[in-house]
């Protein structure tokens, strides 16, 4: 019995430079798996993220948790520091079609290395610059509460630079669950914290819906200004 590549995380790539359909994934077309590929996108104005499901050198197919208006243009970084642009074509339920305005090589693509940050360390997750702010619990006692200026499934980078590196600390995002950490590193009055435990992709893919709802950014993209 086949597998269900619906209800399976993986990643394929397709040899064919069409964008990927729904249906292209039980034609025999795949490559290459891997077990989880992400990344972050913006289209007017919102930001999310899409768990890529096939890609191909023309496009990709991908999980969101919005709906997308069609022909829309959107900016996705498929490799954290290398956004590529290109245009909504398809959306069915939760999965949505883009094609790139170029082809990319997509093999070149997969197996890149992330681009480094400020502070020299690789973008491995896809982060979400979303305004919010953290109340950062320390020894069980203290509560500071920071601005956040980006997360990701493995941590939040903070305009703050109090805490010691390595010092353990709990982290509570508006809208999110509290999340231990300790401090990865310290530049320019930032400080890095690298979560214990991996945030799940749909509980941060659904956060950020919701706090762009609240700031009336989703109302914009249904709207389709």
């Amino acid at each position: 019995m086949p597998p269900d590549f619906d209800n399976i995380d993986i990643t394929t790539v397709s040899l064919s430079a069409d964008v990927p359909y729904p249906a292209s994934e039980r034609r025999g077309e795949r490559r290459h798996m891997s077990m989880y590929r992400s990344a972050a996108f913006v289209t007017q104005g919102f930001q999310g993220l899409c768990l890529i499901r096939n890609i191909s050198a023309g496009g990709l197919m991908g999980k969101v948790h919005v709906q997308l208006p069609i022909s829309a243009p959107i900016s996705i970084e498929i490799l954290p520091g290398h956004p590529t642009t290109g245009q909504i074509v398809w959306t069915a339920d939760r999965l949505v079609g883009i094609q790139f305005d170029e082809r990319i090589d997509v093999m070149q693509v997969i197996h890149s290395s992330p681009e480094p940050d400020a502070v020299g360390l690789p973008r491995r997750m896809p982060r979400l610059s979303i305004p919010c702010r953290a109340t950062l619990l320390v020894d069980n006692v203290y509560h500071h509460t920071v601005p956040v200026i980006d997360v990701s499934q493995g941590g939040v980078k903070v305009d703050a630079d109090f805490l010691k590196l390595g010092e353990q600390v709990v982290v509570t995002i508006e809208g999110m669950e509290p999340i231990p950490g300790s401090v990865a590193w310290k530049s320019d009055g930032r400080m890095g914290i690298a979560f214990y435990f991996r945030v799940p992709f749909d509980t941060l893919a659904e956060w950020a819906v919701e706090r762009q709802r609240l700031a009336g950014i989703l109302d914009e993209l249904i709207d389709g200004k």
